[in-house]
């Protein structure tokens, strides 16, 4: 992580969970439906899916039970198990914006055969202009990416 002059820091967050490094990956990635947050979502229905296509290129988005769809971004790195990197897209406003690119990077550490560190940066920051301070403080916030990974946690070694 390098800070930038006059660029609002990253946010970075982690936790370790005692499971392989391949399944905390898979849990983190194929697997986000059964964890992330229901009142972290964009669209105006239930979250029936979070897909997080796994190849570079590929589509960050959630499938709704009405049938309908909202995108958050697209893979930049599908590396399993080591890591992920997408890009966020959601404005302030709290809807997808094709132009606005922030990005996740979540890397994946074995610390032993059972046991893997995870750790979220979010960077780029900056994109949000004269909102990026503003959402730096939302994403550092204990009810955001902090309470992301703790959910992460807790259904990563409740199984």
């Amino acid at each position: 992580m390098t800070e930038q002059p006059g660029q609002p820091a990253p946010i970075v967050r982690g936790v370790t969970v005692a499971v392989p490094q391949e399944r905390a990956f898979d849990i983190f990635t194929a697997d986000m439906t059964s964890w992330w947050p229901a009142e972290h979502h964009i669209g105006s229905a239930p979250i029936a899916e979070i897909v997080i296509e796994p190849h570079a290129g590929g589509r960050w988005y959630t499938r709704h039970e009405d049938g309908s769809e909202t995108s958050t971004g697209y893979v930049v790195v599908h590396d399993r198990p080591h890591r992920l990197v997408v890009t966020w897209q959601i404005g302030s406003d709290w809807t997808y914006h094709e132009e606005l690119v922030t990005t996740i990077e979540v890397r994946f550490e074995a610390e032993g055969p059972d046991r893997t560190r995870v750790e979220l940066e979010h960077r780029d920051l900056a994109a949000y202009a004269d909102d990026a301070e503003t959402m730096r403080k939302v994403f550092e916030a204990p009810d955001a990416w902090t309470a992301v990974l703790e959910r992460f946690a807790t259904a990563a070694e409740g199984r």
